[in-house]
């Protein structure tokens, strides 16, 4: 049945094939019908219906049939080799709005595939479509033009460039701005998935697009935590240029990153501050900043989650941290020595080594070694399997804090 409603998609009677095809998106909505349709050569049937009809109710529902069918992975490699993308481009600037949003849906949905499709589909000349379609005064197509823009960027250095090269950077961040959350939520997400290239280039159009201050205003007004994680997430991402972490300083982003890691959000988005933070303290120069910001109390706090990925940051945070004699104090008075010890009776090899370093690196302060013992700091160094690390600290300092803790006994 499937095969006669096809041919009859390229009959001579207009309303026949309007209801030739209506039928067929009707059929590829559901699943176990799509790849019938595929089977019977319809992705070939409606391409080629697509470019040689002009009526817009056929071309409606000829693009309603392609979203459905891009969402299938087989089908959507075929969609590719047969050079749909192309067809859609054409169709996604279409006068008709229904056209054009259901173009555009087809057009993200074969996006999301492998690289050598994305790269496929790059090639097919989608990305100044995209651009188009993504200043075009309709949120629902300017959403499936960020999500499309998303889905070719990741897993592809050479599409991320072509995209940067296209200038697709002003638009996504002037997107940030928009009051519709999920536009605003798509054009981060496009942005994170064009800094994760290994070509520093992409990074830098975003700065140079003053894309700091962009990020900046969406820490200051986002109130949804899915914003806050992709924008905090980007800023890790960025911050792994030096000179880029040194101009997030400068324009005081940090305290708002702060501000946020101590809200009520989700896990994901502590993970990302927590990674921001450890970037940050690997720089002596931004230390004070981070004391400035009540960083150094956000480290505290990850140590104390139990979430392995904030721990292993909180606790490399702690140790560079630690390095620093003037926090040393403060941040066993902040409750940093319990946490560490929790982490290094804990499985997680790497978060260990760093709660150890943290925690020699408090033991450096004669103040902090009574806090440390009665913690049982003492007992968890002497247990890490690498003792020569810190044999000689760990015995100076159970001397000196077993001394301390007779005298305090004494004059009590």
């Amino acid at each position: 049945g499937i095969n006669a409603v096809l041919r009859l998609c390229s009959h001579a009677d207009l309303h026949v094939r309007r209801n030739a095809v209506c039928a067929v998106a009707n059929l590829a909505a559901s699943p176990e019908t799509r790849q019938y349709i595929a089977m019977e050569g319809g992705v070939e049937v409606i391409r080629f219906a697509s470019a040689v009809n002009n009526d817009v109710d056929f071309l409606r529902d000829a693009t309603r049939a392609m979203s459905s069918l891009a969402v299938d992975t087989a089908i959507r490699e075929v969609m590719v080799s047969q050079e749909i993308p192309k067809s859609l481009s054409k169709l996604a600037k279409s006068a008709d709005s229904e056209t054009q949003r259901f173009a555009s849906l087809a057009l993200c949905n074969l996006c999301v595939g492998t690289q050598t499709q994305k790269e496929s589909i790059v090639k097919q000349g989608v990305l100044r479509v995209l651009l188009f379609i993504l200043r075009y005064p309709d949120l629902e197509v300017e959403r499936r033009a960020s999500l499309a823009i998303a889905a070719l960027s990741i897993g592809s250095n050479q599409n991320r460039l072509q995209i940067v090269g296209c200038g697709f950077v002003r638009s996504l961040l002037e997107a940030t701005s928009y009051p519709d959350l999920k536009l605003r939520q798509f054009a981060l997400l496009a942005l994170n998935g064009l800094v994760l290239s290994t070509e520093p280039t992409t990074k830098q159009h975003i700065v140079a697009e003053n894309g700091l201050s962009s990020l900046l205003s969406v820490l200051k007004s986002c109130k949804d935590d899915e914003s806050t994680h992709a924008c905090i997430y980007l800023l890790g991402s960025l911050a792994e240029d030096i000179e880029i972490l040194k101009a997030i300083v400068d324009i005081s982003i940090l305290p708002f990153v702060v501000k946020k890691l101590g809200a009520a959000g989700s896990i994901e988005t502590k993970r990302s501050a927590a990674y921001f933070l450890a970037l940050l303290s690997e720089y002596q120069e931004c230390h004070r900043r981070l004391q400035d910001a009540n960083a150094l109390e956000s480290a505290v706090a990850l140590i104390s989650l139990v979430d392995e990925e904030c721990q292993y940051y909180g606790a490399f945070t702690l140790a560079l941290l630690a390095k620093n004699k003037s926090f040393q104090v403060p941040l066993a008075k902040m409750g940093g020595v319990r946490p560490l010890v929790s982490i290094m009776a804990s499985k997680h090899s790497d978060a260990r080594h760093w709660a150890a370093l943290a925690l020699l690196k408090l033991a450096d302060n004669f103040n902090n070694h009574i806090t440390i013992a009665e913690n049982g700091g003492i007992s968890a160094l002497l247990n890490m399997q690498d003792k020569k690390e810190g044999g000689v600290t760990v015995a100076n300092l159970a001397k000196r804090a077993f001394d301390d803790v007779k005298q305090k006994w004494r004059k009590s």
